[in-house]
């Protein structure tokens, strides 16, 4: 299990798990199976807008999952989520209950862009550049 990071509410993310034998090796997630997504401490599972695939590009046990992070499939900023399969086997055995992905939805970076995708421009001294026609009521003359 991995975080892989911190996202806003309507975005797509994308993330790959391996499923293995008890010797290591990859195998077929099998058994119908279902990765569902949990906020928080709640026991509701979110299933909107998530979409597992098994070997992925045809690689037995490569498993690839795209979770659409919207307001309307249930997601909300300020909250943790985990990505944890509800239904599935590998080997015959059940795996209900690994977690597969964990993530957040504007919970845990402190700076966020205005416009998606994009960086603060910091300078090798540490310096932050800035836009002076965004610069909202500013107090000295530039």
């Amino acid at each position: 299990m991995s975080y892989i990071g911190d996202f806003a509410v309507g975005d797509t993310l994308y993330t790959k798990f391996t499923t293995v034998t008890t010797t290591g090796a990859p195998t077929v997630l099998a058994g119908t199976p279902v990765v569902s997504v949990y906020e928080d401490d709640s026991v509701t599972q979110i299933t909107a807008g998530i979409t597992l695939t098994v070997d992925f590009d045809s690689v037995v046990g490569l498993n690839h999952l795209t979770i659409v992070a919207s307001g309307a499939n249930g997601f909300e900023s300020g909250k943790q989520y985990q990505a944890v399969i509800t239904t599935g086997t590998v080997g015959g055995t059940s795996v209900v209950g690994y977690v597969v992905a964990e993530f957040s939805i504007e919970a845990v970076s402190a700076l966020r862009p205005t416009t998606a995708a994009r960086t603060l421009d910091v300078s090798a001294g540490g310096e932050a550049g800035l836009d002076w026609a965004n610069v909202g009521s500013p107090g000295t003359s530039v």
